[in-house]
């Protein structure tokens, strides 16, 4: 079994998605866009940082796998460094990570990144790992604390 196909079989992975509570996609609904897929699904895309974001049932290499959720809000799951999964958690202020679609070096911390907390993300690199550059704004109860301060 491919090394990819394992990282999505993890039991890590199957409790994120059990929390999410998310379903593998469809046949019938692969290849369309993430704005056309129904909520509360998954799947993998080798064009996560695109505003389309197709989702496929199988995973290949380098490919995100993404989230629909209750609601309509999308997710980001991948990995990232220690240092960075405690930045995003406190979520105190805006800062850039890199977010990599399998464990890569000291990225080894699995996190979902809801859109809610995305500025901004740039192409996925296609060497060293494949990661997306994502900007990360500072979570909301966050900012409404430093605006009542």
């Amino acid at each position: 079994m491919a090394q990819d196909q394992n990282v999505t079989l993890s039991p890590e992975r199957q409790a994120l998605r059990a929390r999410a509570q998310v379903r593998l996609i469809r046949p019938e609904e692969e290849g369309f866009g993430i704005r056309r897929v129904p909520e509360g699904v998954y799947g993998y895309s080798s064009a996560a940082s695109s505003d389309e974001i197709p989702l496929f049932a199988k995973p290949i290499y380098g490919a995100f796998e993404v989230h629909k959720l209750a609601g309509g809000e999308v997710a980001w799951v991948g990995y990232v460094t220690e240092a960075d999964f405690r930045r995003f958690e406190e979520g105190d202020e805006p800062f850039a990570m890199e977010l990599y679609p399998e464990p890569w070096g000291e990225a080894t911390r699995l996190v979902s990144v809801p859109a809610s907390r995305v500025d901004r993300r740039k192409p996925q690199s296609r060497e060293n790992g494949m990661p997306m550059r994502v900007e990360v704004a500072p979570r909301i109860e966050r900012m409404d604390m430093a605006a009542h301060a």
